[in-house]
C-alpha cells in the first residue's frame, strides 16, 4: 500500500504530545528510529504485531519519547485504507497475545539478565469514560527487574484506540507506583479527541 500524504498528516496529528500528559516536568526526546523500523524492523513492537494488517497501512507516525523521573510515555499511530483494516489492527492490539509479547519484550530491554514480566490484567473492552474513540482496549501490566538499588517495579499501561480508519497505541510506564488512573484516563481522552479526521 502506497503512503498517503493526507493520511500521513492525520497520523502525525494523532500521536502523543507533551500537552497530553499530566503535570509538568516532562522531557521530550525524538524516537531513535522511524516508525517503519518500529513496525517492520528489529524492534520491540515488530515481534508483537502478528496479524497486524501492515499491507493496508496508508500512513504511520511515532511520538517523541516523554520522560519524567521514572515515567515514560509515547505512542504509535496508524491510518489504514479501510475501517475493516482498522478494526483488524485494533483487534491485534487488544489481544492478550500482543500484551504478553510486549510486556516480555519490554522486561528484556530493561534488564536482559534478570528481567521478568508478569501480565496482571487484560481488558478487551472500551476504556471507561472515553467518548471520543468508538473502540478501545486497555492492558495493565507490571514488570519487575533488577537495578543498582535492588528490585525495580515498572507499571505499564497499553491503551489502544480507534476511530474510523485511525488506530493508535499509547504506552505509559511509571515506577515504582503506577500512574494514577485519572491521569491515564486524561491522556487517553486527549489523544482520542484527535482521532477523527
Amino acid at each position: 500500500m502506497a503512503l498517503d500524504a493526507t493520511d500521513a498528516g492525520r497520523a502525525d496529528r494523532i500521536v502523543l504530545r507533551g500537552f497530553d500528559l499530566p503535570g509538568a516536568g516532562w522531557e521530550a526526546v525524538r524516537a531513535p528510529d522511524g516508525v517503519e523500523e518500529i513496525v517492520h524492523g528489529d524492534d520491540l513492537l515488530d515481534a508483537c504485531l502478528a496479524g497486524f494488517p501492515d499491507p493496508h497501512v496508508t500512513a504511520s507516525a511515532e511520538s517523541h519519547r516523554f520522560t519524567r523521573k521514572n515515567a515514560l510515555a509515547y505512542s504509535v499511530a496508524w491510518v489504514l485504507e479501510s475501517e475493516v483494516a482498522a478494526e483488524l489492527a485494533l483487534a491485534t492490539l487488544a489481544h492478550e497475545r500482543f500484551a504478553t509479547a510486549f510486556v516480555r519484550g519490554m522486561a528484556a530491554e530493561v534488564d536482559p539478565v534478570t528481567g521478568a514480566a508478569t501480565l496482571l490484567g487484560h481488558v478487551a473492552a472500551p476504556v471507561c469514560g472515553i467518548d471520543a474513540a468508538s473502540h478501545s482496549a486497555a492492558h495493565q501490566a507490571r514488570l519487575t527487574a533488577a537495578d543498582a538499588d535492588g528490585i525495580l517495579s515498572i507499571h505499564l499501561e497499553l491503551l489502544a484506540l480507534r476511530e474510523e480508519r485511525a488506530v493508535t497505541l499509547v504506552i505509559l510506564a511509571d515506577s515504582p507506583d503506577p500512574m494514577p488512573p485519572a491521569d491515564v484516563q486524561a491522556v487517553a481522552e486527549h489523544v482520542a479527541g484527535r482521532l477523527s479526521p
